[in-house]
């Protein structure tokens, strides 16, 4: 690729049609986005869309439609892949789409801004339906711009925020139903009334990922300070608090199991790991990338070996397996190797 990969996601999991072609999609900061073929990595089409693109996302029905967002100038544009036709270009951001997916039932688009908004659009007249806004810790005035966004059970959405906090909304009320404290500020700069708006800025605040569990009622948030804590949603209280004390690159991304109470993360270090949410306890550890690592998205979960694959400022996309150890064990199992495929844009 010529530019820093910023996004990847397969339609792997919403194929229901043996027609459909398996697709990676992978979003650069060129503006490029590129299909590949899922089991060959060959690549298959390069699509014209909007500069910048931060975000890619396929529907969740049959997987041929797909989303892309635009870190530039905003837009969202939703593409028809069997005709790699242009659908509809959603406009009324301010500033940046950082995050966007589809609905679960496929009825609605989401996204979320760098303006500090969660929008949600009718996808067949592209018109908006409903907008959140999430004011400011320090200035109820002003709003934190967003940085993710993740999708639960029961219309459930969850947003993490550039001031160290996630939103939990849900859509059909259309009301924010809890605020999750992810970066706590240290007690020295609490203390230190000078200079408040240069210290904020300098610390490690940002929410970079969140996700919902599949089976449970929790969620997780990682930020730029480098820790993942793991969530109880209705009691909004945090349940455990996973780091590696060694490591100061931040989280980047992260998804939960399909079916077990593990988390996959991805870091500005270029690693993945693997954790165990029950206890905190980390099972895996992946290299391979030479940086940030910018974008991730689940293959396959089984139960023995997780399949994923990444997207990195090194201008890669690699594929990785990470096995997953006996999970009624509490001994953390370490390896480090490289992936099983490395895609270029040829």
């Amino acid at each position: 690729h010529k530019d820093s990969v910023s996004c990847v996601d397969m339609n792997v999991p919403y194929i229901s049609d043996a027609k459909t072609p398996k697709l990676i999609a992978v979003g650069a900061y060129d503006g490029a986005i590129v299909l590949y073929d899922y089991d060959t990595g060959t690549l298959v089409k390069e699509l014209e869309g909007p500069s910048d693109v931060e975000w890619l996302a396929f529907h969740p029905k049959g997987g041929t439609v797909l989303l892309a967002g635009s870190m530039e100038d905003g837009t969202i544009w939703m593409y028809h892949i069997p005709s790699w036709k242009c659908l509809q270009v959603f406009v009324g951001h301010e500033q940046g789409v950082v995050a966007g997916s589809f609905t679960m039932d496929g009825r609605f688009a989401l996204s979320a801004s760098a303006d500090g908004t969660l929008r949600v659009w009718a996808p067949r007249t592209g018109l908006c339906r409903h907008v959140f806004r999430f004011s400011n810790n320090n200035n109820n005035n002003e709003t934190a711009g967003l940085t993710c966004m993740a999708l639960g059970g029961d219309g459930l959405a969850l947003v993490g925020s550039e001031n160290g906090t996630a939103h939990v909304c849900h859509l059909a009320s259309k009301k924010t139903v809890a605020s999750l404290r992810h970066y706590e500020i240290p007690i020295n700069n609490n203390n230190n009334n000078n200079n408040d708006e240069d210290d904020a800025e300098e610390l490690p605040m940002s929410v970079e990922a969140v996700g919902f569990a599949s089976n449970v009622n929790w969620c997780a948030t990682g930020g730029m300070d480098g820790v993942l804590k793991i969530w109880d949603v209705p009691s909004a209280s945090c349940r455990k608090v996973c780091r590696v004390e060694e490591d100061t690159s931040g989280i980047t991304r992260l998804q939960w199991h399909s079916s077990l109470p593990l988390v996959a993360t991805s870091s500005s270090g270029g690693v993945l790991r693997l954790w165990d949410a029950r206890n905190g306890n980390l099972l895996q550890t992946k290299t391979g990338h030479k940086d940030t690592i910018n974008d991730m998205s689940i293959a396959t979960w089984g139960e023995h070996v997780v399949t994923i694959v990444t997207g990195s400022d090194d201008k890669t996309v690699r594929v990785f397996d990470l096995e997953i150890p006996n999970t009624t064990t509490t001994t953390t199992t370490t390896t480090t190797s490289n992936p099983i495929i490395a895609l270029q844009q040829s």
